[in-house]
Order: structure tokens, then sequence, then C-alpha cells
């Protein structure tokens, strides 16, 4: 019928645990590494929205200082 030992039994108990502890082990590494990437995006959002900040304003005005010149060119003597 069920020719299974005791040993083998705890044979496959132990594996099983051992799996669950490498699952658990994976799963808090993976939550580290997560962790660790949304700081590091983070601070890239960060940087990139303080450049943006200060380059669109003075792209807006390099822009309007180059049609001002162009105009000015342009006008007849």
């Amino acid at each position: 019928m069920n020719d299974r030992t005791l040993q083998d039994l705890l044979e496959w108990l132990v594996l099983g645990l051992l799996i669950a502890v490498g699952l658990l082990l994976a799963l808090w590494l993976g939550g580290w590494v997560f962790t660790f990437l949304g700081k590091v995006l983070l601070a890239l959002s960060g940087l990139i929205w303080t450049i943006l900040k200060y380059a669109v304003p003075a792209l807006v005005l390099v822009g309007l200082a180059y049609l001002v010149a162009r105009f000015l060119q342009k006008r007849p003597a």
C-alpha cells in the first residue's frame, strides 16, 4: 500500500522547509533590491525635475532673445 518510511516523510518535510526558507529569503532580497531601485529612481526623477525647473525657463528666455534678435535684424533700416 503505502511503503514510505518515517525517514522519507521527514526528508520531504525538511526539503519543503528548506524550499520555503529559500523562497522567503529570495522575497526578502527582492524587497531590498526593489527598495534600493525605488530610491535610485526617486533620486533620478528629482534630479531631472530640478534640471527641468531651471532649464525650461532659461530655454524660453533664450528663445525669446533669439526671436527679438531675428526681428531686429529683419527690420528695414
